[in-house]
């Protein structure tokens, strides 16, 4: 007589963030049911359920399941932040940052394009979770570079966007699209546009 191994609670946690995940990046939260995300991971809704008894209980999971995995960039970055380098190597290695986040998950990337576009909460729950820590620490250690005197002083807030934004639009067209401009090329071009501007003085 066979017996069937049951899965752990955790185990089967995370292979239902890893569906949920996969299939939403796939075909938007609009497209996939509880039903058809239960049937990917081998579950009945009532299992689905008991791990996760709302769906903003899911999606604030799955911004959870990817701050942990982002654990090693979140170091690098507050690293990074806290160290007396020059400004220039700072922008460029915010930028490669940057390119390492959006290249280590493009699944989540493409998840999280598919919540703008259908104005799903999770997008909401991405910018006060991932994207708030992140732009406050690029804008404190900002400001704190232009209290030392090597930048000029402006709103941090605002230069880190500036310099963020494109970066990460570089990076989802490199997703999207797969342009030809490698980011070895890129990063030395726009570090030097940002730092030193395009006027031929």
């Amino acid at each position: 007589m066979s017996t069937v191994t049951r899965m752990p609670a955790s185990a089967r946690r995370e292979a239902i963030l890893d569906a949920a995940i996969r299939l939403f990046a796939d075909r938007g939260f609009r497209g996939v049911t509880t039903r058809e995300l239960a049937a990917e991971v081998g579950v009945t809704e009532p299992v689905l359920y008991q791990h996760f008894p709302s769906k903003r209980d899911l999606y604030t999971a799955i911004i959870e399941h990817k701050m942990t995995q982002s654990g090693a960039r979140h170091c690098d970055l507050k690293s990074l932040c806290a160290e007396d380098c020059s400004d220039h190597e700072y922008f460029s290695r915010l930028a490669r940052l940057i390119i390492a986040w959006h290249e280590d998950d493009p699944t989540f990337i493409r998840l999280l394009l598919q919540s703008g576009l259908e104005g799903h909460e999770l997008r909401v729950i991405f910018h006060e979770r991932m994207s708030g820590d992140f732009m406050g620490f690029v804008s404190g250690s900002l400001a704190t570079r232009m209290a030392s005197g090597t930048l000029r002083q402006l709103d941090p807030n605002i230069v880190a966007y500036t310099f963020c934004a494109p970066m990460a639009n570089y990076c989802m067209d490199r997703i999207l699209f797969s342009p030809k401009i490698p980011a070895g090329d890129v990063v030395p071009d726009i570090v030097d546009i940002f730092i030193n501007g395009l006027a031929n003085k």
